[in-house]
């Protein structure tokens, strides 16, 4: 049977029996993309999934008081997977541990691995604010200063304005340290906390 084409169709039958080869390629090639990049995120997910049973085991371990696997998967992580937020996790968690046992430096490192590596402002603030805590205790006061005030709008919460105020009376700062107490009290607290700052307050003459 004769086959009738018009002017538009014959054009477009001319154009792909001259690019239907490229048109395949880029057929498999999509279709290689599209494979790999599902394949990508399954792999993604699976590695997700193994870290957070990896996770769970290490924090029974740490509630048992066993902490090896837990100061081992902070080690695994921070080298292969830094920036997954179970590395911030249990690098906090590896820090307590640290602290705990006066091994300080230790600490601040795995305090200092999350604040390089957190995505999340909240795990972000933790880590500055222990990172302070443990630097003023160090007698280590400019640091714990720069890590206070670091936090986004420190000035409207409890503990960052505290710590500061620890920061600069521990500097002999004491006229600067009460300024700093008396805007924490600004804030919500809990009356506990309140009496707190305010035998702080008192404790300056």
């Amino acid at each position: 049977m004769a086959e009738n084409y018009t002017e538009e169709e014959d054009k477009l039958i001319s154009w792909f029996k001259e690019n239907y080869m490229n048109i395949i390629i880029g057929i498999v090639v999509g279709t290689i993309l599209v494979i790999g990049y599902n394949y990508q995120q399954d792999s993604a997910l699976n590695s997700q999934y193994e870290i957070s049973l990896k996770y769970e085991k290490a924090l029974v371990g740490y509630q048992e008081n066993e902490y090896a696997d837990i100061l081992a998967l902070s080690d695994e992580l921070s080298k292969n997977d830094p920036e997954n937020i179970y590395t911030s996790l249990v690098q906090l968690y590896a820090a307590k541990i640290y602290h705990d046992k006066k091994q300080y430096e230790k600490a601040l490192n795995s305090l200092n691995h999350v604040i390089l590596y957190s995505k999340s402002d909240e795990i972000l603030n933790i880590a500055k604010l222990r990172s302070a805590r443990i630097l003023i205790y160090l007698k280590r006061y400019d640091e714990a200063k720069d890590k206070i005030i670091s936090i986004e709008n420190y000035t409207s919460q409890v503990i960052p304005t505290e710590l500061l105020g620890d920061v600069e009376y521990y500097s002999n700062n004491l006229k600067e340290a009460k300024k700093i107490y008396q805007l924490s009290l600004d804030n919500e607290m809990t009356p506990n906390k309140r009496k707190i700052i305010e035998n702080k307050i008192n404790s300056i003459n």
